[in-house]
């Protein structure tokens, strides 16, 4: 059978340019050996939210108290946590189900591997499809440790099936998976142990948005490892042995999350054109491979592994595939981005460290404050800190960082002006909304 379009893979960037290309009247159809929804929808961000909403209520909680209200004991429920989780990633599911059905796509819920540029072999049908085009969204994979006994640990992806949760928790990894995680499930009440392989963490952003995020959690009581690589994993009745470069932690339960792999090694590429390069599929700014019939989007080629650039990729390369020209591109650094630990993170733009790697000249502006919300508080919580780097001659904004609460959705707001073209001027001809937090963006300048 001949399709227009054979796409591999079924998550967010997958589904987008399936829908749009049959929505467009060509012949399509996705394949994906697991649920429709890919990483972000069944096993990443959207479960991940839910509980980071979940555990956010310990701190309003607190914050409460400090207004008058009059609280009893509460106690969290993670098994009706669970319970709700899966029904709405149930939910979203059959939508993207629904919405690929409705626009004409074709779902194989099966394992591809390619034959040539052209075909591709179905697993458990056990026959080929043909493609006068194919699109790899295959995403990215977990890395496990390899060390004797990291069987014994689990991936941030099985993290989300756990029905149930021992006391105490040990995560490895110094990025915003591991931190996330570390912050919410001390927030629901379980004792977190943090290893982390350097001294610093979040290492890819500004070294400002990791050094107050590792004091925070300190603060928070994430009992924190640092410069502590594992050695191997021994499992002694109900609990683990961790044995690290510095001492041997016991703990009930071990996640790894130190970084994710593009997800290929079964798709037998050496079959076609298409070339390897860091461990990822190279392309060219059109999202093509080396071979002229196969493109690649997401996870999978590594450029920026999130889930709004994965479907912005597939709508630029349905634009490019239809028109041979891009009505508009990607620059990936002018891409928001935010980190939901308590406080969340909002950053887009350069950070310091990408500004010196560059070797691009740069001022900053920066201020940090106890916000209004926290006023009642004698131990106050975590400050609003606010940065932005401009360049000295244009006063051009270079990047922006915002920790505190509402991050993200501030960060939002910011990323249009910024993707046009923010300078100093345009900040400073803004009358503030008062009284917030983020009237410092203007006040600073």
């Amino acid at each position: 059978m001949l399709y227009d379009y054979i796409v591999i893979g079924a998550g967010s960037g997958g589904v987008r340019f399936a829908r749009l290309m049959a929505s467009d009247g060509k012949k399509v159809c996705i394949i994906e050996n697991s649920r429709v929804g890919g990483t972000c929808v069944i096993r990443g961000c959207v479960p991940k939210k839910l509980y980071v909403y979940a555990s956010n209520f310990n701190d309003y909680l607190t914050d409460a108290k400090s207004f008058g209200w009059k609280l009893g004991k509460c106690k969290h429920d993670w098994k009706n946590l669970v319970s709700k989780k899966n029904k709405e990633i149930s939910r979203l599911n059959k939508i993207y189900i629904k919405n690929l059905k409705k626009a004409g796509v074709t779902i194989f819920q099966d394992h591809a591997s390619f034959q040539n540029s052209n075909t591709v072999f179905l697993k458990k049908l056990k026959k080929n499809l043909k493609g006068k085009k194919i699109i790899i969204a295959t995403g990215s994979r977990p890395n496990y440790p390899k060390i004797p006994g990291s069987n014994f640990g689990i991936s941030s992806d099985e993290f989300f099936e756990l029905k149930q949760l021992p006391k105490i928790i040990s995560i490895v990894g110094s990025g915003y998976i591991a931190l996330e995680f570390a912050f919410l499930l001390k927030n629901l009440g379980y004792a977190i142990n943090l290893i982390i392989r350097k001294k610093t963490i979040l290492n890819e952003f500004d070294p400002d948005i990791g050094q107050r995020i590792l004091q925070s959690a300190k603060k928070k009581g994430i009992k924190v490892f640092e410069a502590t690589s594992l050695k191997e994993v021994r499992k002694k009745g109900n609990f683990l042995e961790v044995k690290t470069s510095k001492k041997t932690i016991k703990t009930n339960l071990l996640i790894y999350a130190i970084g994710r792999s593009p997800n290929l090694s079964t798709l037998n590429l050496s079959r076609t054109k298409a070339k390897i390069k860091n461990n990822a599929i190279a392309v060219n700014k059109n999202s093509k491979t080396h071979d002229s019939n196969i493109f690649a989007i997401g996870d999978v080629t590594n450029r920026k592994n999130l889930t709004p650039v994965a479907i912005r990729e597939a709508m630029i390369l349905f634009d490019y595939l239809r028109n041979k020209k891009n009505r508009y591109s990607l620059n990936y650094n002018k891409v928001a981005s935010a980190i939901f630990t308590q406080p969340e993170v909002g950053s887009i733009g350069f950070g310091e460290n990408d500004l010196i790697r560059l070797r691009k000249k740069y001022k900053v502006l920066s201020t940090e404050f106890s916000p209004l919300k926290y006023a009642f508080q004698k131990n106050k919580k975590n400050k609003v800190f606010i940065k932005a780097m401009y360049e000295p001659k244009t006063e051009k904004v270079l990047g922006i960082i915002y920790i505190g609460d509402a991050a993200a959705e501030i960060i939002q707001s910011l990323a249009i002006p910024f993707t046009k073209g923010m300078y100093l001027s345009d900040i400073k001809q803004t009358v503030p909304v008062h009284p917030t937090s983020s009237e410092e963006l203007i006040t600073i300048f």
